[in-house]
């Protein structure tokens, strides 16, 4: 999960390992379900949510996958949204690397960390090439 501001500063950088998932979806709804919770507590200015899963964006626009099961997952993404300005933004993978890199490493190390206002060690070299401060 990343969250910077509009000129592309970290505001945090975090990643949670799953111990449950059944697939690469849920893995995404998870991430965005625990990024909105984060971006809430620590900016009060919209929120661009960038994914490169067009089926978990749109299910954040519509009912589709509340009848599912990751139902419950959209439906608190969408109770934390409530008041909130959003956008939904689909992005191309070879945008997305730190967050790949940040779920991969929860994954392989099994832990779960937060960064505040700066980038961790695996992901440094990533940043200066995967920061999208284009939110247009």
């Amino acid at each position: 999960m990343v969250l910077c501001g509009h000129n592309g500063h970290i505001i945090f950088l975090a990643y949670r390992v799953i111990f449950y998932c059944n697939d690469p979806l849920e893995a995404e709804l998870h991430a965005i379900m625990q990024g909105m919770a984060l971006a809430i507590q620590h900016s009060s200015l919209p929120v661009i949510v960038q994914s490169d899963s067009s089926e978990a964006l749109s299910s954040l626009r519509n009912q589709g996958l509340e009848r599912f099961a990751y139902g419950h997952i959209v439906r608190e993404i969408k109770e934390l949204l409530v008041g909130r300005e959003f956008y939904p933004q689909r992005i191309h993978r070879s945008q997305n690397y730190v967050a790949d890199r940040l779920a991969n490493y929860s994954r392989t190390e099994s832990t779960t960390a937060v960064w505040l206002t700066s980038a961790p060690p695996c992901i440094e070299d990533l940043w200066p090439l995967d920061c999208n401060t284009s939110f247009e």
